[in-house]
């Protein structure tokens, strides 16, 4: 397992990488939002050699506001050429992966027209991806209503796109505590990058590990799901707020992984 962070896009990028470099995480998830990872202003090549001098890896994460669902084809259209240039930024800063969050069709798209619709989106940047050496994956958001049946029919028809699972995203308003196992018997071949982070089951409010009263997610039952398909990758812990709570979540899971078996 390496453990990883992501950087708080509203602070200035280069004193966050150093602060996860300083603080013992193995890779940086870095978010390439604005206003402080804005893929338009950044010097990635200065990011990089920053990020050289560190002990670090690195896997990217798209901007998650573009609009690839918007009923305006320009607006899409605009949207799909931001983010090709964040897989471009992931080149640059020596990133193999670059994580795309789920945002479903437009509205007015039926079902089949919607599969079509993803299938062309992502295939383009699955080829823009290969031709420089950076993998696509598809992340779930916390929209769960039909969304692994979403993801089946999508990876059978993208057979070279990635997963990412995101774990505190799987505990939203679902009908049983969590849908990690199901979706990694689905599509564990796939299975590329993992997050994580709690919250009350409501919303994703990316909690500390333990922090919702009721309703959050079963750690160790979690843990022993990953180990259970033999994934040992790369593991975001996602904790907004002071860097004391991520601390602690970082703590805790090194404490219970070894128990998950």
């Amino acid at each position: 397992m390496k453990i990883g962070a992501s950087n708080n896009p509203y602070r200035p990028l280069a004193d966050e990488i150093s602060w996860i470099a300083a603080n013992g995480f193995d890779f940086i998830d870095l978010v390439l939002e604005a206003p402080h990872a804005a893929l338009e202003n950044t010097k990635w090549e200065e990011i990089r050699l920053q990020l050289d001098d560190t002990a670090l890896t690195v896997i990217c994460r798209a901007p998650t506001y573009l609009p690839l669902n918007n009923p305006s084809p320009l607006v899409r259209q605009a949207a799909l050429n931001e983010m090709r240039r964040s897989v471009d930024a992931a080149q640059i800063v020596g990133a193999s992966l670059c994580t795309i969050l789920f945002a479903g069709w437009p509205s007015y798209f039926d079902e089949k027209d919607g599969y079509t619709f993803t299938e062309q989106m992502l295939s383009i940047l699955i080829k823009h991806g290969k031709e420089r050496g950076v993998d696509a994956a598809l992340e779930n958001s916390a929209a769960n209503q039909h969304q692994l049946k979403y993801f089946r029919e999508i990876f059978h028809r993208l057979p070279n796109l990635r997963l990412s699972y995101d774990i505190g995203n799987g505990n939203v308003r679902t009908p049983a505590p969590s849908t990690t196992r199901d979706y990694f018997f689905a599509l564990a071949s796939y299975l590329s990058h993992v997050r994580i982070s709690d919250n009350d089951g409501t919303v994703a409010s990316h909690l500390p590990l333990g922090a919702p009263g009721s309703g959050g997610i079963d750690l160790l039952r979690e843990l022993r799901t990953v180990r259970s398909f033999q994934y040992d990758g790369t593991i975001t812990i996602q904790v907004a707020g002071d860097r004391r709570w991520l601390m602690g979540s970082v703590e805790l899971i090194r404490e219970l992984w070894s128990q998950a078996v």
